[in-house]
């Protein structure tokens, strides 16, 4: 229910970290840089695991009522729910941009 994204991440910071200090030899604008780069995805990637434990989380009826939503979802449309996070399952960090910290 958390999106199993916290290894990943931690493997993309790596990758980026280590583009953005190899791009400048100026290492606190490499930091910032990398800051900059990867804190809209892992902020969205947060939202999005919280915002999933809160829907496995449900009781009573709005368990019922978000499951068979779910349910119906995927008979109308299956893979809909699931390509909602492509954004988070097919990114390639290795061809996403690289954080510039270039004067």
């Amino acid at each position: 229910p958390f999106l199993a994204q916290g290894a990943n991440l931690a493997l993309e910071d790596a990758f980026v970290l280590a583009q953005a200090t190899d791009r400048s030899a100026d290492l606190p604008a490499a930091l910032a840089a990398y800051q900059a780069c990867r804190v809209p995805r892992v902020t969205r990637a947060i939202a999005a695991a919280n915002a999933n434990a809160r829907t496995y989380h449900l009781g009573g009826l709005h368990r019922q009522a978000a499951h068979a939503g779910l349910r119906l979802a995927h008979h109308l449309a299956p893979g809909a729910v699931l390509s909602r996070l492509d954004w988070l399952y097919r990114h390639d960090v290795t061809k996403a941009q690289a954080p510039d910290a270039r004067p």
